[in-house]
């Protein structure tokens, strides 16, 4: 089932201007889609226990899913034990791959940990490097990326209240953390928003500033990175008690984009690629149809690498409304960077929690935490819209995505 368009605006872009002929920042970013090289290998990161939100009631996840990517088909190649490495990072030189372990013990103390993993460029198949602890109490890590120089892990810490920065040594071993900014403050959501969240990590273009949400007291965070440390850069609030989850930032660095978990929205933001500041909410919408009824619980956000579409999902929670679970495409205008609502797509999903977009632009892929499966959904070049759903691999609580 699908609905097209019915995503209400809660807020507007001043001015509007309709969407026109490519830009020379589409142009290149188009340019950019066509020469990137087609992924041999993909890496799934999973819950192996007390997945929030549920399972599918089947076997237990083992950790890390490998499989090859052969003509279209995927085929299993290694299975590696993790605990809850519910998020995966490539690094730039596609030689290693990062994972944080969401969990709040390791060896007696209450951290969580992130590993590093060498790529054989053979055959896929990851070698365990290392497992570093982060900071003490840094509970819970919700997410990371990698420096575009390569040699910098940054780490969100959502039970933690904070962010940490490894170092990434020349072979690919993550050192110990180098940095930890601390944050303070609390939301209107009393269950939700009793302390900080720290919920996903971003590095600009520049990769010397790193955007960060923080689901528990409505922020966007900027920072910059120097020698392994954060300074705060600004803050930015967005509106309370929404609930910043996930960032997308255009590839023109012009526009910066947040869904907000909380109330079901994307949020739209200018973004000065130079100084690095985010500028006022210029936009918010909604990621559920006109008239829906229930708990709202938006999660994934991706970008078109072409910077015309924006994909966003919403998972099941106390809701019976058939786009519970659903993914909500957006176009981009490219002169303002206004979203305009395309569809609402909801067959074969349950509780997608993650998004995943094909390098090339291509396909987009869903990871449905509850169904166990990973979807690939066709992109029309010219509408955006979704279709053509294959069900390309089964992997027990999929939540994460990432191609070498």
């Amino acid at each position: 089932m699908q609905w097209i368009g019915g995503a209400s605006a809660l807020g507007t872009l001043t001015p509007w201007v309709p969407a026109g002929a490519q830009t020379p920042d589409t142009r290149a970013a188009t340019t950019a889609v066509r020469t990137t090289p087609a992924p041999r290998f993909a890496y799934v990161g999973t819950y192996t226990s007390d997945a929030p939100g549920g399972t599918a009631g089947g076997p237990a996840s083992k950790g890390i899913y490998v499989l090859a990517i052969r003509d279209g088909g995927w085929t299993p190649l290694q299975t590696v034990a993790s605990a809850n490495p519910s998020f995966l990072a490539v690094h730039p030189n596609r030689r290693f791959l990062y994972a944080i372990n969401e969990i709040d013990t390791y060896r007696g103390l209450p951290t969580g940990t992130a590993e590093a993993y060498a790529i054989d460029a053979n055959d896929g198949r990851l070698t365990l490097l290392n497992r570093q602890p982060l900071s003490l109490s840094g509970v819970i890590p919700a997410h990371l990326a990698v420096s575009p120089d390569g040699r910098a892990l940054a780490v969100a810490l959502y039970g933690g209240g904070a962010y940490n920065v490894l170092a990434i040594e020349a072979d690919g071993r993550l050192g110990k953390v180098s940095g930890i900014e601390k944050e303070t403050g609390a939301g209107p959501d009393a269950q939700r928003q009793e302390s900080p969240h720290p919920h996903m990590v971003l590095f600009d273009g520049t990769g010397q500033r790193l955007l960060a949400t923080d689901l528990g007291t409505d922020r966007i965070n900027a920072f910059t990175l120097a020698d392994g440390k954060l300074a705060v850069l600004g803050r930015t609030s967005v509106a309370p008690g929404s609930g910043p989850r996930h960032l997308a930032l255009h590839p023109s660095q012009r526009f910066l984009y947040v869904v907000n978990e909380l109330d079901a929205t994307v949020a739209g933001f200018g973004y000065d690629a130079a100084s690095g500041k985010v500028g006022e909410q210029r936009q918010r919408v909604s990621t559920v149809p006109e008239g829906y009824v229930g708990q709202k619980n938006a999660a994934a956000l991706v970008m078109h690498p072409s910077g015309q579409f924006l994909y966003a999902t919403n998972r099941r929670l106390a809701s019976d409304h058939p786009m519970a679970d659903s993914i909500a495409a957006f176009r981009i205008d490219a002169s303002n960077g206004a979203l305009t609502p395309l569809q609402h797509w909801n067959e074969g999903l349950r509780f997608p929690r993650a998004l995943a977009m094909a390098p090339d632009g291509s396909h987009l892929y869903a990871l449905s935490q509850k169904g166990d499966t990973l979807l690939r959904l066709r992109i029309d070049p010219a509408s955006g819209r979704l279709d053509q759903p294959v069900q390309v691999a089964q992997v027990p609580t999929p939540v994460c995505l990432v191609f070498a």
